[in-house]
């Protein structure tokens, strides 16, 4: 019983985390937009204060009478004195961290943790195989660097494969499929060209037997035209008579 509570009290203690923090994936470049849920104040606003981490983004104070964006967030941030809603547009990597929003001096619970990463690039698919060319291994290869966290998935021909993984594994026996690879993050995805034949183009059974024909008369006319040479020059021997002596 004592373990069950405490695996409750985990459960429970990860859910309220989640309902007072929201995470947000956006890309380098994209625009952030912060509504916070004012309902818990209860007077009439005379202040907003937004702030990343320990440093102030921007504040307003209706005593005083002005907006004040700071430092690096200038020319790009804006502030709803109504709402409170804050934008940043350009977003960079450095804007990644956690937000958070006063409404008269008072904190409020839910925070914005931010993460800004790059759109992931158009993958490549590399490959390696094994001395006798058995099997192979297919690599999806793509610069992920301020990309991060990514996703890999696989498709094998028409089908979705259930790999998720950056190396796919390939058999001979499926050298006729053509493989793509899938490059994903939460702000972005992107497909690879198809890759086919991984173990090189096999030979056509058609092909095969119209060359083994070719192959077979070749030989027979050859084989022909070297019995009637050979008869022709027995004949020539046979016909010519000895010179008698008078």
């Amino acid at each position: 019983m004592p373990k069950l509570t405490l695996i409750g009290l985990c459960f429970w203690l990860y859910v309220a985390q989640k309902l007072v923090s929201g995470d947000l994936y956006l890309k380098v470049g994209g625009e952030l937009v912060l509504k916070p849920d004012k309902s818990t104040v209860t007077d009439p606003i005379t202040s907003i204060l937004w702030k990343h981490g320990k440093n102030k983004v921007a504040e307003w104070d209706k005593d005083f009478g002005g907006l004040d964006i700071y430092a690096a967030f200038k020319e790009r941030t804006t502030l709803d004195q109504t709402s409170g809603e804050l934008r940043i547009r350009g977003l960079k990597k450095t804007d990644s961290g956690v937000y958070s929003v006063e409404f008269n001096s008072k904190l409020l619970h839910k925070t914005y943790t931010l993460s800004v990463i790059k759109a992931v690039p158009k993958p490549t698919i590399t490959s390696s195989c094994n001395p006798d060319k058995t099997s192979c291994t297919l690599t999806c290869e793509g610069d992920t660097t301020d990309a991060e966290p990514v996703t890999y998935s696989w498709e094998e021909g028409e089908r979705v494969s259930k790999v998720l993984d950056k190396e796919l594994s390939v058999s001979k026996s499926t050298n006729g499929i053509k493989y793509t690879c899938k490059l994903s993050n939460a702000v972005s995805s992107n497909v690879s060209e198809p890759v086919g034949e991984v173990f090189g183009p096999e030979r056509s059974s058609i092909g095969a037997v119209v060359t083994l024909v070719v192959v077979a008369i070749v030989a027979f006319a050859v084989i022909i035209g070297f019995l009637v040479w050979k008869k022709k020059t027995a004949k020539g021997s046979d016909g010519v008579q000895p010179e008698q002596s008078k």
